[in-house]
């Protein structure tokens, strides 16, 4: 907080910190702006989140997804250029599209700030969005290293994952995110089915 209200108060900044939290937040669709605001005329602030439809709401009163993404946000644009940043599952209660957008951060600002994002994720929806990313040429595998954490015995050992430049997996663990193709073609197969029967009576 105290890094989000020094922001805001330094307005000689070229892009301010609480400007680009505030930016992802819109992007991710869980808050339109942060502000500042100070309390009467103390030397006391809060922050504040913005809705799209204008209401504004104490950061203690917001759901657990923003605060919970706030100092992810925030440490990306706080720490010097060249820094690494280490986070644990940062998609904690995030929503599926805000997860994805995890990735465009982690790519967007390393690619801007020269910053190294190491991050132990179960995100599904973080993962395959970097897979498009390395895609779309939006980054490769020259700046991206995924790796698959496995139990061998009584260790743990780090596989690296095989991304081609069109982000396709080659070395798969088996049922790491179960089978989504297959869970598709259950369910067609399960709609045309039972449309067959309602048809029939």
């Amino acid at each position: 907080m105290e890094i989000l209200v020094a922001s805001d108060q330094m307005r000689n900044q070229p892009y301010p910190i609480i400007h680009a939290v505030s930016e992802w937040l819109a992007r991710m669709q869980v808050a339109e702006q942060l502000e500042i605001r100070q309390l009467g005329s103390s030397s006391h602030y809060e922050v504040v989140v913005r809705h799209k439809n204008g209401m504004i709401v104490n950061l203690r009163d917001v759901g657990i997804g923003i605060s919970q993404v706030l100092p992810v946000l925030t440490a990306a644009y706080f720490a010097p250029e060249g820094s690494t940043i280490i986070l644990e599952e940062p998609e904690i209660h995030l929503h599926p599209s805000a997860q994805s957008l995890l990735a465009e951060l982690f790519v967007e600002v390393s690619e801007k700030r020269n910053v190294q994002f190491l991050v132990e994720t179960h995100s599904e929806h973080l993962f395959r969005r970097m897979q498009t990313l390395i895609a779309q040429g939006r980054t490769d595998n020259d700046n991206v290293a995924m790796y698959f954490v496995e139990r061998k015995n009584d260790e743990s050992e780090l596989r690296r994952l095989e991304v081609d430049a069109f982000g396709t997996v080659k070395n798969w663990p088996e049922h790491f995110f179960g089978d989504s193709v297959g869970e598709a073609r259950a369910q067609a197969m399960a709609r045309a089915q039972r449309m067959r029967e309602q048809a029939h009576g």
